[in-house]
């Protein structure tokens, strides 16, 4: 038997998981780094926090790019 990668073939339970995580962690990460309601978040000392919210982007961008490849090449059943 061998192990399924999340990341490689994700379940529609892994994408509503790690979307809702992506959503709760970016906007913590940006309300707790900046002053959001006082302040411009566009400065130049936050683009160490915008590195990190564009990686983890990315991965869920991947997450749902191999969800729909994965969902795409499967065969349908009868």
């Amino acid at each position: 038997m061998t192990k399924k990668n999340i990341l490689q073939n994700p379940t529609k339970t892994n994408l509503i998981v790690f979307t809702l995580l992506w959503m709760v962690s970016v906007i913590l990460i940006t309300l707790s780094v900046t002053d959001l309601f006082t302040k411009s978040v566009f400065q130049k000392r936050y683009i160490p926090i915008f590195i990190i919210v564009l990686a983890s982007s990315r991965m869920v961008a991947k997450l749902y790019y191999n969800y729909f490849k994965n969902k795409k090449n499967q065969p349908i059943a009868s």
